[in-house]
């Protein structure tokens, strides 16, 4: 049985013990990423119900499938993120729509011309940039980076999130952020790169922000192919 320290264990070792039938560690899982995952679908989505029965998708894939599970292509939010969005493009596919335009707003990362990013902004990495394509799959693929970003920026301390915000959602240039908080420039600026280093941390597999030991959006696809192929439950 699981200790009572159990909440102090990381992810690969609360998946194994997932795989091994044990529902405390599956809670524990649940208590940690869920909220994360509902927060996403639901600002891609913009339906929090459909959100909520994407997010009990996606853990009753963990519950069944957790012996498939493998670190080295990612983190386990990072996984039940994959499983989420595949769920959700399913259900908008269903459904016969596109991700609503009011779950999130694209001005937040759009460059204001050319493929550099926003030069007031240099620290934004171009991932996160959104371009003008109008295909249905790039529209989407975009918009989940946007939500899940988005829901990044959200849990970041108070500080961190409100040059974010500033920044990238009102545009404000640094020096334009320093003065209306009035604080030291040099304050602004490494807060900002405190706050991207974060972003990165948490979801540079999601959205392929490279990060130094973490995987790439490519292994991240490949451990969602091997959750989500069809095979015999648990």
């Amino acid at each position: 049985m699981i200790g009572s320290d159990a909440s102090d264990l990381d992810d690969a070792r609360l998946v194994a013990r997932i795989a091994a039938g044990e529902e405390p560690a599956f809670v524990i899982a649940y208590d940690r990423h869920a909220g994360f995952v509902f927060a996403s679908v639901a600002r891609f989505l913009g339906d929090r119900e459909a959100a909520a029965e994407v997010v009990q998708d996606a853990f009753v894939t963990l519950w069944r499938r957790a012996r498939q599970f493998d670190a080295r292509s990612g983190s386990l939010l990072t996984w039940l993120l994959a499983i989420a969005r595949h769920r959700a493009i399913d259900r908008l596919r269903a459904e016969g729509r596109r991700p609503t335009r009011d779950a999130i707003r694209l001005e937040a990362f759009t460059s204001e011309g050319g493929t550099g990013g926003n030069p007031a902004h240099p620290d934004v990495p171009q991932e996160l940039i959104a371009d003008a394509a109008t295909d249905p799959g790039t529209v989407a693929a975009r918009r989940w980076t946007q939500s899940v970003v988005r829901t990044g920026i959200a849990e970041l301390p108070q500080h961190e999130r409100q040059v974010i915000l500033l920044g990238y959602a009102e545009d404000l240039s640094q020096s334009q952020i320093a003065e209306r908080l009035e604080w030291p420039l040099g304050t602004v600026k490494s807060r900002t790169r405190r706050a991207m280093a974060q972003l990165r941390a948490r979801l540079g597999p999601v959205t392929d922000i490279p990060d130094d030991g973490r995987p790439s959006e490519r292994d991240q696809r490949a451990n969602e192919s091997r959750m989500t192929a069809p095979g015999p439950d648990r």
